[in-house]
């Protein structure tokens, strides 16, 4: 049977089986609420410190960087983060991956150093070797929070993604007081990953042990499917980007992908969830636990979507006052794609519980068939799309390779575990989510948003009312004062 060792013997898990997934995902919630809110000032100030210009040079960086990086991991990554959650020989599994890794490392540094000059022209400067620098702080430090993450300490990783956003920022901010312009961002993106490398291989338990070729070939087998897998994740969050930065300005990759971080931040806590779900789905799987594993898929549906739902509403009446105050008028060229984006995050958090459990169930084959259907769909439509319709084509490409790559995670799911979406649940949300609108819409007849203080009056006034909603259904009450007693303890 899979996950078992050499000898024959399955490792048991030095964390115990079983974790509270409200007083975790709620942890990282918190932190990741204040990863999002230095995030936000610091995105804020590098807008208007840079231009539109000058940050599209910085965001196709980052483009070419997770490029980079998406090849040198190519699934290793979740591929340890599943091994050792099983409980399956830690030590050497972290051990065949840092060696895997290290060769992939020289083989794409390597190949980037050779295509310096044109990589340079499409950026709009020569970071070779900066690229290089950080992609190799980059993969190390996310490898040891994966190895955290399989441990069932995913809590914990949150106190180090905050560690390492507060350096970006500092770093960022003080560099360009000198003047360092674009290199701020980059140089701060150097030292921030660093700092997380060495403070996560700090708190970790699992040792770092010589691998065996067992070991070696455990970890292929699992990430020659997952590294498509993630192939298509790096597809879904940068394609747009790249497309844009080959066809239209750098300006205009700003402004795009200002837009995108912003709907970002809708999503957070679907996110910050579905990285505690994993953990625990993977343990309870490999126990043999599916019913509480059916059960928490679909609790875990409304989880993600409570807070997109009401998100879409407020883009669709005040998108466009968003960004002009926040950022200036010259980000409101992206305001349509804006909406199309937020609304692509419906089938983005439904995915992303999918995308975690057939994880669990080992099954990444089916994440590549589906990775490779959406992967294909998704470079066709912004090739085709963003020439003609620009930002807007760049937004409703995602948007349909998104939907398509859902519906084929729930057709390969539906395989592995009943799964039953909660529409009740989703109706309440929504019904709370209309009445927020209707709030949101005639406070706007009063007062036009023009200023931070009313687009904060509105932003408020959406919150309270949306989260009277939620608590005024049933079903919805019910979960919410659970999360908050398990919360508690």
């Amino acid at each position: 049977m899979r996950g078992r060792g050499p000898r024959g013997t399955l490792a048991p898990s030095p964390l115990g089986r079983t974790m509270n997934l409200a007083r975790a995902s709620s942890l990282l919630f918190v932190v990741e609420l204040l990863n999002t809110a230095i995030g936000f000032f610091g995105t804020v100030y590098f807008a208007r410190e840079l231009g539109a210009t000058l940050l599209g040079v910085f965001f196709l960086f980052e483009a070419t960087l997770y490029t980079m990086a998406t090849v040198v991991d190519f699934g290793l990554r979740g591929a340890v983060e599943k091994r050792i959650s099983a409980g399956e020989d830690p030590g050497q599994m972290f051990g065949a991956a840092v060696v895997l890794k290290l060769l992939l490392i020289v083989v794409v540094s390597v190949a980037v150093l050779a295509v310096r000059e044109p990589l340079g022209a499409y950026i709009g400067t020569d970071l070779a070797v900066e690229l290089v620098g950080v992609v190799v702080a980059f993969e190390l430090s996310m490898l040891v929070v994966h190895v955290l993450q399989g441990e069932l300490r995913v809590a914990q990783t949150a106190v180090l993604h905050f560690l390492r956003s507060l350096t970006f920022i500092t770093v960022a901010v003080g560099l360009l007081q000198y003047g360092y312009g674009v290199r701020a961002l980059v140089w701060a993106l150097l030292v921030s990953y660093t700092v997380l490398l060495v403070a996560g291989s700090l708190r970790l338990s699992t040792p770092l042990a010589r691998p065996g070729r067992y070991h070696l070939r455990s970890l292929y087998d699992y990430a020659k499917f997952n590294g498509i897998w993630g192939l298509g994740g790096h597809v879904y969050n940068w394609m747009d980007v790249i497309v844009i930065g080959f066809f239209l300005s750098q300006a205009a990759v700003g402004a795009y992908e200002l837009a995108w971080r912003l709907t970002t931040t809708a999503i957070m806590f679907s996110t910050v969830f579905a990285k505690a779900l994993f953990p625990q789905l993977s343990a309870w799987q490999a126990d043999g636990a599916t019913e509480k594993v059916r059960d928490l898929i679909s609790d875990a549906m409304t989880t993600s979507l409570l807070l997109i739902v009401p998100s879409v509403v407020g883009v669709a009446l005040i998108g466009r006052e968003i960004l002009g105050v926040i950022f200036g008028l010259e980000y409101t060229v992206a305001a349509a794609a804006f909406l199309v984006l937020m609304v692509e995050k419906l089938p983005q958090a439904v995915n992303l519980v999918f995308d975690k459990a057939i994880q669990a169930f080992d099954r990444p084959k089916y994440g590549a068939i589906a990775t490779v259907v959406s992967l294909s769909m998704n470079i066709v439509l912004n090739v085709a799309l963003v020439p003609r319709y620009g930002l807007v084509g760049a937004a409703a490409a995602t948007l349909l390779s998104v939907v398509v790559n859902t519906l084929l995670l729930g057709y390969y799911l539906r395989k592995l575990t009943p799964v039953r979406f909660p529409v009740r649940d989703i109706g309440w949300t929504v019904a709370a989510a209309l009445g927020m609108g209707v709030a949101l819409w005639g406070l706007t007849q009063l007062l036009p948003v023009e200023t931070p203080a009313v687009l904060l009056a509105a932003v408020a006034l959406s919150g309270v009312v949306y989260g009277a909603g939620v608590l005024a259904a049933p079903p919805l009450r019910m979960k919410v004062i659970e999360n908050v007693r398990d919360i508690r303890g």
